[in-house]
C-alpha cells in the first residue's frame, strides 16, 4: 500500500497535496507505464478538482496521447458513478506499445463532492453558493436523500443498498447521523462504494497484460475559496500473477460509524476501521 496517501486518509487536504501524493505513490511502484481513469460528478464545481489531477498527476507521469498532450480516460456523471466495463476500456488504452511486456500502473481516482458552507458555530454541509444563490451540491446526492426518481439516482440507490444494509435509511436517521452531516458522509459512502464497484469489476478477469490498479476514492469539498479534499482509502489491486490480490486501508461503507470532528476547521472523518482506534 501507498505510504505517501497513509497520512492523508479521512483528512481533509488541499487538492494539489492530494494530487501530489498519488505522484509519489505510482512513481514508487515503477511500473512501465501509467495510465489514469477518473470518475466525477458532472457538477461544473469539480472542475478544480479534475484541473489539479490533470496538471500535478497526468501531465508528469502519463504517456502522450498527442505531441504536448497527455489525458487521463475519463467518466463525467451525475453522481460520480462508476460504469461497468469502463476499467477495461481505459486499461486497454493504456496497453501502449513502449513496454509490451512490463507490468503497468493503472491510477483510478474517483470523486464524489460536496458543498459546505458556515452555519452557526459549524458547518453545514450539502450546500454552496451558486452565482449568487444558495444550491444543493451535490445536486444528485441531494436528490438521492430527498427520494427522487431518476435513473441514475436509481443506479446509486442500488448501490447504497449493496451488502443488505439500508444506508439511505441510516442517512436519513438523525439518530444515527447528524443532519449537518448528512450530504457529506453520503458523499463519503458513495465514493467508497463506487469505488469498491470499480474493485470488484478488476477482479472479475483478467487484464490484457500484466497490470496493478491503485484505486482512490476520494470527495472534494466545494468551499467559497479553493476546494479541498478528503481521501476516503485506498484499493491496492496486483494482476502480476495468476489472480487478483486486493489490499484495502481507509473508511468503511458504513455512515452510521463515521464519527465527524474538525481540528482548526480542517474535516477529520474517522470510524471503527479508520485510522484502527
Amino acid at each position: 500500500m501507498a505510504e505517501s496517501l497513509k497520512s492523508r486518509i479521512g483528512v481533509e487536504n488541499d487538492l494539489s497535496q492530494v494530487a501530489w501524493s498519488l505522484r509519489e505513490a505510482a512513481q514508487a511502484i515503477r511500473a512501465g507505464v501509467v495510465g489514469g481513469y477518473q470518475v466525477t460528478c458532472s457538477d461544473e464545481a469539480e472542475w478544480e478538482c479534475a484541473r489539479a489531477f490533470q496538471r500535478l498527476f497526468v501531465e508528469a507521469l502519463l504517456p502522450g496521447l498527442k505531441p504536448d498532450s497527455r489525458a487521463p480516460f475519463r467518466s463525467i456523471n451525475l453522481g460520480s458513478r462508476y460504469e461497468q466495463g469502463a476499467i477495461w476500456i481505459a486499461e486497454e488504452h493504456f496497453a501502449v506499445s513502449e513496454a509490451p511486456q512490463a507490468a503497468k500502473l493503472l491510477v483510478v481516482k474517483i470523486n464524489a463532492h460536496v458543498g459546505v458552507r458556515p452555519a452557526g458555530e459549524g458547518f453545514e454541509y450539502g450546500w454552496m453558493e451558486r452565482y449568487d444563490r444558495p444550491s444543493a451540491c451535490c445536486g444528485a446526492l441531494a436528490g438521492l436523500l430527498e427520494g427522487k426518481r431518476l435513473p441514475a439516482l436509481d443506479e446509486i440507490r442500488e448501490t447504497f443498498r449493496s451488502g443488505g444494509q439500508d444506508r439511505l435509511a441510516i442517512l436519513g436517521d438523525a439518530t444515527r447521523v447528524a443532519p449537518p452531516h448528512r450530504a457529506l458522509l453520503a458523499a463519503v459512502v458513495n465514493a467508497r462504494l463506487q469505488a469498491q464497484r470499480a474493485v470488484d469489476d478488476i477482479q472479475s478477469h483478467r487484464p490484457e497484460s500484466p497490470a496493478t490498479f491503485l484505486v482512490v476514492p476520494c470527495v472534494t469539498i466545494n468551499r467559497p475559496g479553493p476546494d479541498t479534499e478528503l481521501v476516503v482509502g485506498e484499493y491496492g489491486i496486483d494482476w502480476t500473477g495468476s489472480a487478483a490480490s486486493v489490499m484495502y486501508q481507509g473508511l468503511g461503507d458504513d455512515p452510521a460509524a463515521y464519527r465527524v470532528r474538525h481540528v482548526f476547521d480542517r474535516l477529520h472523518v474517522e470510524d471503527d476501521r479508520w485510522p484502527g482506534n
